[in-house]
């Protein structure tokens, strides 16, 4: 959770509800959304493009099945940069963000600076992604590999109504 995104939107009941249930289905007709929340389809339209003017709804995505499409090892990494600053941070944040294969990173509190998934065909792909990373630094990494196994739960959605 990022601190700088305090919370300056009230949303209403239905606000709450057209959110849920485009997250649910982002491809619901704005006819079967207007039915959904109870709405007819002119104000319903009208809150949905309120709510993305916002910024709250940030777009529509499609989920694809990864697991049909190629063989994959995905892989999760602790790092620690050694004598940390905000100039290193920002060179390694600037790295990350050049190499697709890490696919995401988190500035996290603690022993640790970052954490990092990241997708590769096989171990070899993977050690040639990690040595890019520190190659590609002027400074010092401490990293830590943790290998996935297997996927237990995965949110893809956030259940507003319930944290609100």
């Amino acid at each position: 959770m990022n601190s700088k995104n305090v919370a300056t939107v009230v949303l209403d009941k239905i606000d709450i509800k057209i959110i849920s249930l485009l997250q649910k289905n982002g491809r619901m007709t704005k006819l079967e959304l207007s039915d959904k929340v109870a709405l007819s389809a002119t104000p319903c339209w009208e809150r949905m493009k309120k709510l993305e003017r916002k910024g709250i709804i940030t777009g529509y995505s499609a989920e694809i099945d990864i697991d049909k499409l190629i063989t994959y090892s995905m892989s999760r990494v602790k790092i620690t940069l050694k004598d940390y600053t905000v100039a290193k941070a920002s060179e390694f944040e600037k790295i990350v963000n050049s190499i697709p294969e890490i696919i995401e990173c988190e500035a996290v509190l603690g022993h640790i600076d970052y954490i990092l998934k990241i997708y590769s065909s096989d171990v070899d792909e993977y050690q040639k992604t990690i040595e890019r990373l520190l190659n590609s630094s002027k400074f010092e990494i401490e990293h830590r590999t943790l290998p996935i196994s297997k996927t237990i739960k995965k949110l893809d959605q956030i259940h507003i109504q319930d944290i609100l």
